[in-house]
């Protein structure tokens, strides 16, 4: 077995499809299948399977699917090798530093593996007792607790320029890979410093647990009193959110989750028993970040400070999570105060309380909009109001993720919260929509102009069904000389995987759908192998429907025997070839029609012309009506 082939097998033995998914998607069993909804698409209603015995998974809403390699292509968007590197390094699997002849370079893996090591070293810096003293005092300061500072791996980096660049070379780390995970930068004079000093370290982890990049607050007089990670293949701050990894857990058993702006925001929340709570990189709530928390939870409740911050969150809010189908909540902590500092001057009950009383954002929106217009009671303000508010909710709900129902009850609140009739606010929304679309043409021309699908070739849809019956269940053809020739399949990636499995059959110990996918590094290859196999399992009746397939296969196949030994013979006749030529021709020609007992017609525009004066014969006798020369 090639190195490649091997080390991929040992990935596949060693990590289970089931963990990797659950770490991103909430499961449930439904019998041999895990249910959940999709990580790649917003759905209300899950689509999503993984089938941990097969080591697959399957969405049935965007179609994507494959094994565990290609979920962690998606999920990070990454090549097929830094994927198997990601797993290679969770499944203890070496792997050559340059496999298969890829170009050595900083991936995910490396960045993570590097940042884990960082963590470490920051962490023994603010527990030595000497240096990381009067950052422990500040900790204590801000009632950050010891069990807390340990829970999150919280860490120091000290003020020297060099500290973290000359430990790292002391443990063998190259200098390039402190450039790619942005713990090194270089100056405009090309001198190298160390990119976080004099700072309280946050590690970033994901929800796989992987140490993705730091927050670093000062602890000085920095004008940038917060300092992140800069975005590389591994860290992007729209996509990740500071606690998750912690809160994941919580997120999906209480349905919830709270989103506040600071780390210590979040610290400060998870110390006073709201484990559920997770915390934005300096950035509002993104697209990519509601998709993350969706697949744990039904509803957000966002935390903020004032009142313009507020307003902010609402419409984002709206426009992030309404398309998605969760419900998001907005609280605001009285006086100016951030949720850290609320709760260390208040209790738990306290906040609980102040969350228990967050506004829909709907309703939020609604009466900032309302406030705006407050000073003036004609009704032509009021009317300015109501549909500002209503381009806001038209736009969000203008969308193919909001389907007709979820569009139904978003008109029944919206019609609630301005006390109006269902039907004028659905007709303004039609209308403010309308306006939107006006003159804008569906990009191809109409419906009436998209091309219509072609019916599969006989032969090829039979190849398709011996694929399906094979990678379900190999057993069925016990011997691969029966299998035909696979020159035959049109389909470059059917042949690819026809090819894979031809190959395996001559293995006396059969094999498993592993064994097939371990050939594979295109996800869309992978996912056309999990297809097929899907299909297999449900199509059912193996043995009839690989006996009847073959049956078309082999017949398709003499029917062209047959056809081009006819055109071989009429050429010949019509070229005026020898006679003994046109005798064989014929004779071979003759052969072929009594071997396929199902060739009946011969097409007349292929038939021999009468000779002058001849009567004509019916198309049935024509073939053996023609006399030999």
């Amino acid at each position: 077995m090639r190195d490649f082939e091997l080390k991929k097998r040992q990935i596949l033995d060693r990590v289970d499809i089931l963990d990797v998914v659950s770490e991103q998607v909430t499961l449930k069993r439904s019998g041999r299948r895990w249910v959940g909804l999709c990580p790649f698409h917003t759905e209300k209603t899950p689509s999503f399977t993984v089938q941990p015995d097969r080591g697959s998974f399957k969405c049935f809403g965007c179609g994507k699917g494959g094994d565990v390699f290609s979920f962690v292509q998606f999920r990070e968007n990454v090549s097929f090798m830094e994927a198997m590197r990601i797993l290679a390094e969770r499944a203890g699997v070496h792997l050559s530093d340059a496999p298969l002849g890829e170009s050595a370079g900083p991936g995910r893996a490396d960045l993570a593996r590097i940042n884990t090591w960082a963590t470490r070293f920051f962490r023994a810096q603010l527990l030595d007792p000497s240096v990381g003293r009067s950052t422990r005092e500040y900790l204590r300061i801000r009632q950050v607790s010891d069990k807390t500072a340990d829970q999150f791996d919280l860490g120091l980096a000290t003020e020297g320029t060099s500290g973290l660049r000359e430990a790292a070379a002391r443990a063998g780390i190259e200098t390039s890979l402190l450039l790619a995970a942005d713990l090194l930068r270089r100056s405009d004079d090309e001198r190298l410093y160390d990119t976080f000093r004099n700072r309280l370290m946050f590690p970033i982890r994901d929800t796989s647990n992987r140490v993705v990049g730091f927050g670093g607050r000062t602890l000085g007089d920095d004008r940038a009193k917060y300092l992140n990670t800069r975005q590389n293949v591994l860290f992007d701050k729209g996509r990740n959110l500071y606690g998750v990894d912690l809160a994941r857990n919580a997120i999906t058993q209480r349905r919830r989750v709270v989103v506040v702006e600071g780390y210590t925001d979040c610290l400060a929340a998870h110390q006073a028993g709201f484990a559920e709570t997770v915390a934005t990189l300096g950035t509002a709530l993104t697209e990519p970040q509601v998709d993350l928390l969706r697949r744990y939870c039904d509803e957000i409740i966002l935390l903020f400070d004032s009142d313009r911050a507020g307003e902010a969150a609402a419409d984002r809010a709206i426009h992030v999570a309404l398309p998605r189908c969760i419900a998001v909540r907005l609280a605001r902590v009285p006086d100016g105060k951030d949720p850290s500092e609320f709760l260390s001057r208040t209790s738990a009950e306290a906040f609980s309380d102040l969350l228990n009383r967050s506004v829909d954002a709907l309703e939020f929106k609604w009466r900032q909009t309302e406030q705006r217009f407050r000073g003036d009671a004609s009704d032509a303000s009021r009317r300015e109001a109501i549909l500002d508010f209503l381009r806001v909710v038209a736009e969000a709900a203008d969308t193919r993720a909001v389907d007709a129902i979820q569009r139904g009850l978003l008109v029944n609140q919206v019609a609630h919260l301005l006390r109006m009739d269902r039907s004028e606010v659905d007709r303004l929304m039609i209308g403010l929509r309308a306006r939107r679309t006006q003159g804008a043409a569906p990009p191809g021309g109409g419906a009436g102009q998209a091309p219509r699908p072609v019916p599969p070739d006989a032969e090829q849809a039979a190849w398709t069904r011996v694929l399906e019956v094979l990678l379900d269940e190999p057993g069925v053809l016990e011997a691969p000389e029966c299998f035909p020739d696979i020159s035959r399949i049109t389909d470059d990636r059917d042949r690819r995987i026809a090819a894979v499995v031809r190959e395996l059959l001559d293995n006396p110990d059969g094999f498993r759908i592993a064994d097939v996918l371990a050939r594979f590094q295109d996800p869309a290859d992978v996912a056309r192998v999990m297809e097929l196999a899907e299909r297999g399992e449900k199509r059912g009746n193996h043995e009839d429907t690989m006996r009847t397939a073959l049956e078309q296969i082999r017949r398709s196949l003499r029917d062209d025997e047959v056809e081009q030994s006819k055109r071989r013979y009429f050429a010949a006749q019509t070229a005026g070839e020898a006679t003994e030529i046109a005798r064989d021709q014929f004779a071979s020609f003759g052969e072929e029609v009594r071997k396929h007992r199902n060739y009946l017609h011969i097409p007349r525009r292929l038939s021999r012309p009468p000779a002058a004066g001849a009567g004509t014969t019916d198309n049935t006798n024509e073939a053996t009506s023609v006399e030999q020369p």
